[in-house]
């Protein structure tokens, strides 16, 4: 039977919690709570807000091989639970609200996290959540060194830090696929089901999440990862490639680039005209604007001016980058920029 969205989306809402018997802790003890919560993810700090309701707390927890799942009900029938998380470096956490509402700051970045949504939590982040009575929320801990070597992998090169946009995503598209994977898998491991466990199965549907995430959180490196695949090409191309990739901010002339290639001007120029349509100082020159273009798009986040995207990505004529992202963008660069800010 084809699962639509919508019936998705309320798999992740309501009263159940998943992952029913597989708790970790239930107890009534907020300090207890605190210790657990802690070792579990990472030292921060909790306090309820309020009045000092009486908790009915439970954390239900699984495991594939470096993912791990977390339902968590603070159980408080009135108050607010505060809890603020430093950077946790190694980590990602994808969090959906499973009942009622919480509010999230994470950096300078403040929303609303609703039932039939997910965000993700970033390992640089300092983040401030408040969770309102009766709150339920079910997490993914995803190790920052898997999904980047997922990353690399499906490009073919290493792209610089991952960073994802802090906004809620509906459980739509590759999101709903995200999600539904992730439920079957946790009700599959609370039943006992093997299959997931199984030592060459395992690492396999961790790295589906992870590429089912990567399509649907927006992030630095989205429009790498959902173009099509480039086709394959001589090695000398893939050289100069590798190249600008690693050197784009930098200075680079043509002569370099024949000279990283090892092959004459006339072979590297026949060589992108047959493998990429283009030139290699083409190739250079969009490679910057692709790149200028996701940091514009992040740039409001990270308090970036055009004038400052541009310089980063090697370009040191701002009027001629202007006409050159227009014609490539249909757009000012300042129009992205503002527009994604809006």
């Amino acid at each position: 039977m084809l699962i639509t969205d919508v019936e998705t989306a309320r798999r992740w809402a309501g009263d159940g919690l998943p992952l029913a018997e597989r708790a970790r802790l239930v107890t009534n003890d907020i300090d207890e709570v605190h210790q657990h919560m802690s070792a579990m993810f990472c030292p921060h700090d909790l306090r309820i807000e309020g009045g000092v309701p009486p908790l009915a707390f439970r954390h239900h927890q699984a495991a594939l091989r470096s993912l791990t799942f977390n339902a968590t009900d603070y159980g408080n029938p009135y108050g607010r639970v505060v809890v603020n998380i430093p950077p946790m470096d190694a980590l990602y956490l994808v969090q959906f609200s499973l009942l009622g509402v919480a509010q999230i700051v994470q950096d300078k970045n403040t929303f609303e996290l609703h039932p039939g949504e997910m965000c993700v939590i970033s390992p640089d982040a300092k983040v401030r959540q408040v969770f309102g009575e009766g709150y339920k929320h079910f997490t993914v801990k995803i190790p920052k060194s898997g999904l980047e070597a997922v990353l690399a992998q499906e490009l073919g090169f290493r792209p610089g830090d991952l960073r994802f946009s802090p906004r809620p995503v509906r459980l739509q598209g590759a999101a709903a696929a995200f999600a539904q994977l992730v439920r079957t898998v946790c009700d599959g491991l609370d039943t006992g089901a093997t299959g997931y466990t199984h030592a060459r199965a395992c690492g396999s549907v961790e790295e589906t999440l992870e590429r089912l995430l990567l399509a649907a959180v927006p992030h630095n490196h989205s429009d790498l990862f959902d173009a099509p695949p480039s086709g394959p090409a001589p090695y000398y191309v893939r050289r100069v490639e590798e190249f600008v990739r690693e050197h784009a901010r930098d200075p680079i002339t043509l002569g370099e680039m024949i000279d990283v290639s090892g092959v004459s001007a006339r072979s590297l120029h026949a060589g992108f005209r047959r493998f990429r349509d283009t030139t290699p100082m083409a190739y250079l020159k969009n490679h910057r604007l692709d790149l200028a273009h996701r940091q514009l798009k992040a740039g409001a986040d990270l308090g970036l001016s055009v004038t400052d995207v541009a310089l980063a990505c090697g370009f040191t004529h701002l009027s001629k980058f202007a006409r050159d992202y227009h014609d490539r963008f249909g757009e000012r660069p300042s129009c992205t920029l503002k527009r994604l800010s809006s």
